[in-house]
């Protein structure tokens, strides 16, 4: 059995131009390919991205977590300070009270203010 070829010496499956049926039009098998190839790509290409986008929002989404810790332990910090200078400020003020002679030392310390 001989081999088929057409007018381009090529076997008719690899031909690289075929009649659409129906209408007068001609389509380049090979342009079909390479149509099919770029749609494939484009589809690597747009998953490529949307992986390189998803670790971009990650990578942003950790330093988001990391910075909302810190600021959160920062937050805890400047919170007993200002308890610890409020405790101190009402122990001057009682000393004050005591000191001006408002209040004997004896009251303020059986009340439990000083």
């Amino acid at each position: 059995m001989q081999d088929q070829k057409d007018a381009a010496g090529l076997p008719p499956e690899e031909n690289s131009v075929r009649k659409k049926k129906g209408t007068g039009q001609r389509t380049s098998q090979g342009e079909s390919l390479k149509k099919k190839r770029a749609g494939q790509k484009g589809s690597v290409t747009r998953g490529q991205a949307m992986d390189e986008e998803y670790r971009a929002l990650r990578r942003k989404y950790l330093m988001l977590e990391e910075e909302s810790f810190a600021l959160r332990k920062e937050l805890m910090e400047v919170e007993n300070e200002v308890k610890a200078l409020e405790d101190e400020k009402f122990e001057l003020l009682d000393e004050l009270v005591v000191l001006e002679g408002l209040l004997h030392a004896a009251e303020i310390r059986s009340k439990g203010l000083f």
